[in-house]
């Protein structure tokens, strides 16, 4: 609360301070304090929290002596001891003191897809892709334990009884093999691929799948039930809590490839010994250069079952969707705790506090949840695959990665130092800055500072202000020279590793240089569209419907349509001013004044004298910056040409023809408008147009000549209209006499 009020107090200073100094621009403040807002940054040895807090990270140190590809897999004994497989080559290598792998096993096969422990301290390695399960015991001593005809064994688990349970693809088995090696069918699914399997305490087994995205529950007896059908297609990893709580991890929305390698050895068969392939171990098992296979795998088990070494192995890829942790209660409650983009999550594990971690892929992170389902980003792995993760009985983490394999560990202290990196701000224009605060949480022992630098290319480079002095306490001037780009970094620090200090949030003001609006467009159409109603800002406007010839009328086409698009670098709220004056006139007068950006205003010009007028715009920052430092533009349109008088018929003459048809010439004129259109009518019939003599209206004079068709004796009236292009009529008659 006192770094807040703090914070309070700098900031109105600042406000102040800025408001004698302002040169025509609107102080803005970035902010950030979510978690979303710090997600944009780049961080070393820190952790961002799901409620928006940056601490340091626990402790991260890579564990040396692994020289593979990829860690597909880990599991842990009674003795806490480590095991990692890898691929390529399919090797088991032990954690040694927490610090270096020694190789244990070099196996024939690819890759060790999967680990597991029984109660007596035996070790089954899973391998791919020739399904083959070898067994480690206690001793030392390998062997082949069975072989499978599957081509993946996804994830093994064992039961109270030592009886091993391994999920497999392709064709979505279940099996279980007895202490002896003898595999059976335990559960045979639709599914294609079964991709984890755990017990709980009373030996109940959970597996996930793909594609349906299904968790199964089984009991001993071999009955099973669906716990939950999920949306995603993929459910990758379970874990359960002390509480009997089931996690499910999904990996959907993109399918990857395992590397693809040709099998270049038969798989065992009954009876056959497989090599090894033995080089110094560090560790001294005993292990014979040739594994007696236990048990052949009988017959009665044999199933055709797809060998595709392409088949998905769910460890890469770009996701389209999200991906989630599901939460489901030992009542069958179902939520979703945490959700990630562009990321698959591969591997979960609970600690002795059921703080569950979470590994992600393609977008590559350690995450952590704790009991009150806070979420913290842990690290950032420079690898882009995190393929699994292992808590253990004294609180460390490990996590094995792909592409460049590494196994690192997570221990329960502190980092020392930490940084956050923020993303880079664009204030879009040249800026000042002004002074830059922070919330924290500082025990003893513990200090947060941070530090600024600027430029003016979105990435910084050489070009860039070196990093400023450290701010110490909040609200400190920012001292980075002025700029359009800013960055900041928070350095967090203890000297007690059981302590980390906390960051909430970060403001830093800016007064970006103050810019004139700028007109984007300035028009003045010759009429309002039938379509628009008028967008006058202090009076009304009526459009009337077009007349049947097709003629606009010239009170329509008077309304003039002034059009404008204006926008302002500073995001200013802008005056905008229209004004008209007569050709002749020095004064400019006011038609109408906003605030619109982009607008029309109708201009009625009917009751307007006939001549030239000048339309001008000009747009001001002034509501938003002092009348003294506001900027303007202004833009002065075309002159618009008003005429509100009808054209003259005159000169008219009539002459009769001996075919009865009567003759009728004369001419048309209009002081500033083109004729456009002739038009007569006899007696108030029809309308019927004419055209000019020289066949085309292009000019403020036509003569016409208008031939009636042959007329009775009688008395006849012709009524003459002439059209100029603003929608003036005139009019005329002409009486004709035809004699017997």
């Amino acid at each position: 609360m006192k770094d807040f009020l703090v914070l309070k107090l700098f900031m109105v200073f600042f406000f102040i301070l800025l408001s004698s100094h302002a040169d025509g621009a609107t102080t803005a403040t970035w902010i950030q304090s979510k978690e979303s807002e710090f997600n944009k940054g780049i961080t070393q040895n820190v952790s961002i929290h799901s409620t928006g807090e940056i601490q340091l990270s626990p402790r991260i140190e890579e564990i040396s002596g692994i020289k593979s590809a990829f860690i597909w897999s880990m599991a842990t004994d009674a003795q806490n001891q480590v095991f990692v497989g890898t691929g390529d080559p399919g090797t088991v290598h032990l954690i040694k003191n927490g610090s270096e792998a020694v190789e244990l096993f070099k196996s024939p096969e690819l890759y060790v897809q999967s680990l597991a422990t029984d109660a007596y301290g035996n070790l089954y390695v899973g391998t791919s892709p020739r399904g083959v399960i070898y067994k480690i015991n206690n001793r030392g001593e390998a062997s082949v334990f069975c072989s499978l005809p599957v081509s993946y064994i996804w994830d093994m688990a064992t039961d109270s009884n030592s009886n091993l349970f391994a999920a497999t693809g392709n064709g979505g088995i279940l099996f279980k093999i007895s202490p002896d090696g003898i595999p059976e069918i335990f559960f045979d699914t639709t599914e294609t691929n079964l991709l984890d399997v755990l017990l709980d305490q009373d030996n109940t087994i959970y597996v996930g799948t793909e594609p349906n995205g299904l968790i199964y529950r089984i009991a001993p007896s071999g009955q099973a039930q669906i716990l939950y059908d999920a949306n995603e297609s993929e459910i990758h990893c379970l874990a359960m809590d002390l509480l009997g709580n089931v996690y499910a991890g999904t990996a959907s929305g993109a399918q990857a490839q395992v590397p693809a390698a040709a099998i270049t050895q038969p798989a065992p068969q009954a009876g056959s010994v497989a090599p090894v392939l033995k080089e110094g171990l560090a560790w001294d098992l005993n292990i014979p250069e040739e594994l007696p296979m236990v048990q052949p795998v009988p017959m009665a088990v044999q199933r055709s079952v797809s060998r595709d070494i392409g088949a998905p192995s769910k460890v890469a890829g770009v996701p389209n969707i999200p991906n989630y942790i599901y939460k489901i209660t030992r009542e069958g409650l179902v939520k979703k705790m945490f959700e990630i983009d562009q990321a698959f999550i591969l591997g979960m594990s609970l600690d002795k506090q059921n703080n569950l971690y979470a590994v992600t892929a393609n977008n590559s992170g350690i995450y952590k949840i704790n009991q009150n389902e806070i979420s913290s980003s842990l690290a950032n792995v420079e690898e882009v695959q995190v393929l699994c993760c292992l808590s253990t009985q004294n609180d460390e983490v490990y996590i094995g990665t792909g592409n460049v394999g590494k196994v690192c560990k997570i221990s329960p202290s502190y980092a020392k130092e930490g940084t956050f990196l923020s993303n880079v701000l664009d204030t879009a224009t040249l800026s000042n800055w002004g002074c830059i605060s922070w919330t924290s949480k500082q025990p003893e022992g513990t200090r947060v500072i941070l530090a600024t630098r600027s430029g003016n290319c979105e990435k910084p480079d050489v070009t860039w202000d070196n990093w400023s002095p450290p701010y110490l306490s909040p609200g400190r001037k920012i001292t980075s020279r002025p700029a359009r780009f800013i960055q900041y970094k928070a350095i967090l620090e203890t000297t007690n590793t059981e302590t980390t200090p906390s960051l909430n949030t970060v403001s830093l003001s800016y007064l970006p240089k103050n810019h004139p609006p700028a007109i984007i467009s300035f028009t003045i159409e010759k009429d309002v569209p039938s379509s628009q109603k008028s967008s006058k800002t202090n009076g009304k406007v009526e459009i009337k419907p077009q007349t049947p010839a097709g003629q606009k009328p010239h009170y329509q086409i008077a309304q003039k349509s002034i059009q404008w698009e204006v926008e302002d670098q500073n995001n200013d709220t802008v005056q905008v001013v229209v004004y008209y004056k007569g050709g002749d006139e020095k004064a400019w007068k006011i038609i109408d004044k906003n605030t619109q950006k982009k607008g029309t205003y109708a201009w009625d010009t009917l009751r307007l004298p006939d001549g030239e007028y000048y339309i001008k715009l000009v747009v001001s920052d002034e509501p938003d910056n002092p009348p003294e430092t506001a900027l303007s533009a202004e833009n002065t349109a075309p002159p618009v040409v008003v005429d509100n008088s009808r054209p003259v018929i005159q000169s008219l003459s009539t002459m009769d023809k001996a075919d009865g048809r009567c003759v009728v010439s004369g001419s048309a004129k209009d002081d500033r408008s083109s004729i456009v259109k002739i038009q007569y009518t006899a007696d108030g019939q029809e309308w019927i147009s004419a055209y000019p003599v020289d066949g085309v209206f292009d000019s403020t004079e036509e003569a016409f000549q208008i031939t009636t068709k042959p007329l009775a004796p009688g008395d006849y009236t012709l009524i003459i209209n002439a059209f100029d292009g603003e929608g003036n009529i005139g009019a005329e008659k002409v009486m004709i006499e035809k004699n017997k």
